[in-house]
């Protein structure tokens, strides 16, 4: 083979590599922009569908797990979308973003992951209620270290807060029934946390 050809065979190699790598890229871009078209458009089970398949490819994606552990939210599935989110804040050393980018990314991640805690705290009521309550205190308190100007996280550290300085129920029936005739407008119950209704996050690829 002349020299000529061995040189023509190495720039098509390596136009072959440079192609298949920006097709890797392009398609995972579209995949995630795809999933988050899904969640925008409020179809929250195609959109962790989508997720969770780019997950196989992308396993240590903490933007993927941000998104999928919101989706999670949004079809009451609390529990599972604290262990996403979980993977979500604890990836964040690993990116590789500007100081200001990864500020915000912070504040979002662990506030959703303050209300995914909050939130399983709430459904499950039993002893390991006030460990998500600990946990979700926490996850908003670094959300407000990220964002002081957040009010929603300030809000709901708060309220997490009051929930944690609420006696333990008691389950015998007398003092259920007195329970019900008092009335505290300083009650954490009688106050649901906020929310926000953030786009999911697109990679930064």
């Amino acid at each position: 083979m002349s020299h000529r050809a061995r040189l023509f065979l190495g720039v098509i190699l390596v136009l072959l590599i440079l192609l298949a790598t920006a097709f890797l890229i392009w398609g995972n871009t579209w995949r995630m922009s795809m999933a988050n078209r899904n969640f925008q458009k409020a179809d929250y089970d195609r959109a962790r569908e989508r997720y969770e398949d780019l997950l196989v490819d992308l396993p240590n994606s903490p933007y993927l797990f941000n998104n999928l552990g919101l989706s999670l939210i949004k079809t009451g599935q609390s529990q599972k979308a604290v262990d996403n989110l979980k993977e979500a804040t604890g990836g964040l050393e690993g990116l590789k973003v500007g100081k200001s980018r990864k500020g915000k990314l912070k504040n979002q991640f662990y506030y959703n992951s303050g209300y995914a805690l909050y939130d399983t705290a709430e459904k499950s009521q039993d002893q390991g209620s006030q460990g998500n309550y600990q946990g979700a205190l926490e996850s908003f308190k670094q959300a407000i270290e990220a964002d002081p100007k957040d009010l929603d996280a300030k809000y709901n550290y708060e309220l997490t807060l009051l929930k944690l300085q609420q006696p333990p129920p008691d389950n015998s029936e007398q003092k259920q029934n007195e329970a019900e005739n008092i009335v505290n407008s300083n009650d954490a119950q009688y106050f649901v946390p906020q929310i926000k209704e953030e786009e999911p996050v697109a990679k930064d690829w």
